[in-house]
């Protein structure tokens, strides 16, 4: 197996399979007698996700919280932060991002300042999936409190696989407002705008130094397909699993990022390198 020591991935969901909405949990359980992990175990459970991950070589993984309907609003901040939490003396593998909700909550800013004494690193947002207007007054505020606390804000882009989602909320050029409001707060495009928006998703990249793609749901035999550039843009991409979904082996994911035609360098840089520097972990 090729070596995986130092990946970082970006991209990871955790939460009770029995509390997901019919259409997640049928997205998930899909390819179930593929894999060669037990999702219904590891999902929930902190320590064997750890467990997990190290025996994959996976050095840090990103878990996402997503509270919205399609995981009945379970997998909130503080559930990813608890996560973290019971996974005890091996908890530093597990670097928690929150999720704020507009139409969840009334209060973004108060709800900002109980989410950050809970120690997380970042946000994710998800308006293709939740149906809502990033570039809002509110949310605006809330982005200048990221950008002043140096914590990293991730989006959805691309398609949505939620069956109420809105496609168009997931098009890279809806958070240029955004990307040049806030200069020194880092953007990372989920997905880098899969399938529609690609092109989007890399002018973004390419254009912003603060912004960067992660590969979330994409096959590595695809990567150059949805980013036919990927070596001239890999100082912007990060490697994202989107564990479970999509994932039938992850070190095996991993492996074929080896073989898919770009340089080591590229390779480092897409699955470690980028990662510790938007983390802040060098």
């Amino acid at each position: 197996m090729v070596s995986t020591a130092g990946v970082i991935d970006f991209h990871v969901h955790v939460g009770d399979v029995h509390r997901l909405r019919n259409d997640i949990r049928r997205l998930l359980m899909k390819q179930k007698k593929d894999r060669d992990f037990d999702l219904e175990n590891l999902f929930s459970n902190p320590r064997e996700l750890v467990k997990y991950l190290r025996r994959e070589g996976v050095e840090k993984a990103v878990i996402l919280a997503e509270d919205g309907p399609g995981t009945n609003h379970h997998v909130t901040t503080d559930y990813v932060c608890d996560f973290r939490d019971a996974a005890a003396e091996d908890g530093a593998v597990l670097i928690p991002f929150g999720c704020m909700n507009p139409k969840r909550t009334a209060n973004i800013l108060a709800q900002y300042e109980a989410d950050l004494r809970r120690g997380i690193a970042g946000y994710k947002l998800y308006p293709a999936d939740h149906d809502f207007n990033p570039v809002s007054d509110a949310l605006m505020r809330f982005y200048a409190q990221l950008e002043r606390e140096g914590l990293v804000l991730m989006f959805h882009t691309g398609a949505t696989a939620q069956q109420d989602g809105v496609d168009a909320y997931g098009n890279p050029d809806i958070f240029r407002p955004i990307l040049e409001a806030f200069p020194m707060l880092t953007v990372v495009m989920a997905h880098a705008g899969k399938p529609l928006y690609c092109t989007e998703a890399e002018r973004c990249a390419l254009e912003f130094e603060n912004c960067y793609l992660d590969t979330a749901f994409i096959p590595a035999g695809k990567l150059l397909f949805y980013q036919p550039n990927l070596e001239r843009i890999s100082h912007k991409v990060l490697f994202g699993s989107d564990w479970p979904a999509g994932v039938r082996s992850l070190s095996g994911q991993v492996a074929d990022i080896h073989q898919i035609g770009i340089s080591g360098a590229a390779r480092e840089r897409i699955l470690s390198t980028n990662a510790r520097k938007v983390l802040r972990l060098n």
